[in-house]
C-alpha cells in the first residue's frame, strides 16, 4: 500500500530539517527521508565537529602563551596532548546536538521519518521508494547535500586518504599531514592540527590559497598561518601518489620541476560534489548536471512540483544557505511561487584565528559593477576591546556606493563572524551611514569596530 503525503523531503540535513518542520507547522502531511543520520553533513562531519575541534586547538594554543601574552605566571602547563581524548570530546558534542535531531524527535512532531542506507529513489514524478516503502507525494523537496570530491590519479587507489567525513574517526594525531586543496577546510583544519603539533602543509594548484578572499584579507591570514608553522605550497599540479615504507608520497609538478613530498597523512579537500547518484532523477523528470540539480529563481526543478535546496543545487554551500532556501520553498509551495532565491546578501565566515567574514560585494566586484564611484573605508582592529584581549590582528573594510550606502564588507579579526552581521543588516535594509554612526554601541565590545567605520568614514566628508 502506498503512503500518500503532501510533501516529501529527501535529505535530512539543515535544509531538509527546516523544510520538514516548517511544512508540518503549516499543516501539511510530511515525510522526511534520509540515507544516513538525521542532521546531515553539518552535524556529523562539518560545522559542529570542526568548530569544536577548532575551539580545543585555540585553548591549547593559548596555554602556550599565558606568560608572554597575558602576563600570567606561576601556572604550570605541561603542554602534553591526548589527541584521542580531544576527538572523543568533539564526538560528545556531536552526539549532544544529534540527540535533538534523532528520528524520534521529529516523529513526535508528527513527521513520518524513513531512514534506510539504500537511500531514496524516484519511481516517477509523484512517487518515491526508500527501502521497501513506496511513498506518493504532491510536492517533493530534494536536499541531499554534497560529498567530498575524490582524487583519481596514478597510485590513488593504494592510498587511504582523509577527508571531512572519515577524519573524525581518527584518534592519533598525524605527525605530518598534507592538505590537498587550499580552501576553507584546509585553512581551518590545518591551523587546528598545527597547533596540536602536526607538521602541516597545504598544497594547491593555484598561485595562492583561499582565492575567494579579498586580497588584503588573504595576505593577513596567509602570513598568520605561515607564522604558526604551516607550509603553503602553490602552483603545484598533482601527478601521482606512491608509498614509501610507512610514508605516503605526493608527486607534483611545480615550476617545471617534479617534486616528491613525504607525509604520514593526506587530507583531500579539493571541492564538493552534489549527492545525486541513485536518486533516479530522470524518472521524476528532474534535470541536473555535474554541478547539481538545476533550479529556477523559485528553487523549482524542471518538474514544477519538485523543488531543491542546499548543496545539491547551490554553489553557495553553507548550512545557512540551505536553511534559508528551505523556508523559501515552503513559502512558494503555499503561495504559488512568490519568493525568489536571492543570495546577493549572503554572509559567510571562515573560522580560522583570526576569524574571517564577508558579506555583499567585494571591493573588486564593486569596482567591476559600479566603477570608481565606490568608496572604500578601512579600520584596523586596534580599538580598545581588541587591545585589552591582546587580539589586534585584522581590520574591517566596508564598501559604500556613491550615496554612502553599504554594498559590501570584508573583515578579519577576533569574532569577525559576529560583527559582520551588523553589516548584513545595513546592506539588506539600506541603512544610511549617518544612522549607524548615530547608533549607541556598548563599550568596550568587538562590534564597536563597526561604529568606528561609520563615524570615521563620515569625518572624511566634513
Amino acid at each position: 500500500m502506498i503512503q500518500e503525503y503532501d510533501i516529501i523531503v529527501v535529505g535530512a540535513g539543515s535544509g531538509g530539517l527546516v523544510a520538514a518542520t516548517t511544512a508540518k507547522r503549516k499543516g501539511y502531511k510530511v515525510a522526511l527521508l534520509e540515507k544516513n543520520k538525521i542532521g546531515g553533513e553539518c552535524t556529523h562531519y562539518g560545522c559542529v565537529p570542526s568548530k569544536a575541534l577548532l575551539n580545543s586547538a585555540k585553548i591549547f594554543e593559548t596555554t602556550k602563551h599565558l606568560s608572554e601574552k597575558y602576563g600570567i605566571t606561576g601556572i604550570v602547563v605541561s603542554g602534553k596532548l591526548d589527541f584521542g581524548n580531544v576527538m572523543k570530546s568533539v564526538d560528545k558534542i556531536v552526539q549532544k546536538i544529534y540527540s535533538h535531531e534523532t528520528p524520534e524527535v521529529f516523529e513526535k512532531l508528527g513527521i513520518d521519518v524513513y531512514v534506510d542506507k539504500s537511500g531514496a529513489r524516484f519511481i516517477d514524478n509523484h512517487s518515491i521508494q526508500i527501502g521497501k516503502d513506496i511513498l506518493g507525494f504532491k510536492h517533493a523537496i530534494i536536499c541531499t547535500g554534497s560529498s567530498p570530491v575524490k582524487v583519481d590519479l596514478p597510485g590513488s587507489s593504494e592510498i587511504e586518504f582523509l577527508h571531512n567525513e572519515n577524519f573524525w574517526d581518527i584518534r592519533e594525531l598525524p605527525k605530518s599531514i598534507v592538505f590537498i586543496g587550499g580552501g576553507i577546510i584546509s585553512a581551518e583544519m590545518g591551523q587546528a592540527l598545527t597547533r596540536f603539533g602536526s607538521k602541516v602543509s597545504i598544497l594547491d594548484r593555484n598561485d595562492t590559497i583561499l582565492k575567494v578572499l579579498d586580497k588584503e584579507v588573504r595576505s593577513v591570514i596567509k602570513k598568520n598561518l605561515e607564522k604558526e608553522g604551516i607550509s603553503i605550497i602553490t602552483n603545484a599540479n598533482l601527478k601521482e601518489f606512491k608509498k614509501k615504507n610507512d610514508k605516503k608520497v605526493i608527486v607534483f609538478e611545480q615550476n617545471d620541476k617534479i617534486v616528491e613530498l613525504e607525509t604520514d597523512s593526506i587530507f583531500i579537500a579539493i571541492g564538493r560534489k552534489p549527492n545525486i547518484n541513485g536518486l533516479n532523477l530522470g524518472n521524476a523528470g528532474v534535470q541536473f548536471d555535474n554541478k547539481g540539480i538545476l533550479t529556477n529563481k523559485f528553487l523549482q526543478t524542471s518538474s514544477p512540483h519538485i523543488y531543491s535546496c542546499g548543496d545539491v543545487t547551490s554553489p553557495a554551500k553553507f548550512t545557512h544557505t540551505a536553511s534559508y532556501q528551505a523556508e523559501i520553498i515552503i513559502k512558494n509551495i503555499i503561495d504559488n511561487n512568490v519568493k525568489e532565491n536571492d543570495l546577493s546578501i549572503l554572509p559567510w565566515v571562515i573560522f580560522t584565528e583570526p576569524e574571517i567574514a564577508h558579506v555583499g560585494l567585494s571591493e573588486d566586484q564593486a569596482r567591476l559593477k559600479f566603477g570608481d564611484v565606490i568608496q572604500v573605508f578601512k579600520v584596523d582592529a586596534t580599538i580598545d576591546r581588541f587591545m585589552t584581549d591582546r587580539n589586534e590582528i585584522g581590520f574591517i573594510k566596508v564598501i559604500f556606493d556613491k550615496d554612502d550606502i553599504v554594498i559590501g564588507a570584508d573583515a578579519i579579526g577576533t569574532n569577525a563572524g559576529e560583527w559582520i552581521q551588523l553589516l548584513t543588516l545595513a546592506i539588506k535594509n539600506r541603512i544610511p551611514a549617518e544612522s549607524l554612526a548615530d547608533t549607541i554601541f556598548a563599550y568596550p565590545t568587538y562590534s564597536e569596530i563597526v561604529k568606528k567605520v561609520f563615524t570615521r568614514f563620515l569625518r572624511t566628508k566634513e
